[in-house]
């Protein structure tokens, strides 16, 4: 008898697995694959998370730049601008971001803006490295409240902004970069699949 169960059986067995599981069943699945959710859920999350963290240091550089630290009057050697209005500007930057990062629609958008943003942050990190400047205020002065060893923030900080960038990095690739390797593959497929003309037929 099991053995004459066939694919309808299965087909039954995967909907009821769903079912049990409080999912939606879909046509033409046996046993379901749910690759596609999980993604969707993480993505949802990595949003959800950034866009908490974006609020986080951007309150943190709104509290430092109001305050009265030498730095704020520095100007920034790379960029050629006071620290107080870097501050402020990258601030308001990361709130707007936040916003679009809860507020959007379009998760390929928001991979967009964050591949963007984080970019731009290793850029600037990069850009000091190589002018030998130490001295990176992404927090202000905050960050000498906290019970922790001088420049681990600064590190945090930068892991951080590197999570952000190979994080929106590979859900581009699997928004467009899947998607156009495989078509390459079926153009490829076609070709090396396609019969050679007959002597005739030449």
């Amino acid at each position: 008898m099991a053995a004459d169960a066939g694919p309808s059986a299965v087909t039954a067995k995967g909907r009821f697995w769903r079912k049990e599981s409080g999912l939606q069943p879909r046509e033409g699945d046996g046993f379901p694959r749910y690759q596609a959710m999980n993604s969707k859920k993480e993505t949802n999350w990595f949003f959800k998370a950034s866009a908490v963290m974006l609020v986080l240091t951007a309150m943190a550089k709104l509290y430092s730049s109001f305050g009265s630290a030498k730095v704020l009057v520095v100007q920034d050697e790379l960029l050629h601008l006071g620290y107080r209005p870097l501050l402020i500007s990258v601030a308001l930057l990361e709130i707007g971001v936040a916003a679009f990062l809860i507020r959007g629609r379009s998760d390929f958008r928001k991979c967009l803006v964050m591949f963007w943003l984080s970019g731009n942050f290793l850029s600037y990190h990069l850009g000091n490295y190589l002018l030998g400047i130490h001295l990176c205020p992404c927090l202000g002065h905050l960050t000498d409240r906290l019970p922790l060893p001088n420049g681990l923030t600064a590190v945090l900080l930068q892991f951080l902004v590197l999570y952000w960038f190979v994080t929106s990095l590979n859900i581009l690739w699997r928004e467009i970069g899947s998607a156009q390797c495989a078509r390459w593959i079926q153009v490829a497929s076609r070709i090396l699949h396609r019969s050679p003309p007959r002597p005739n037929e030449v």
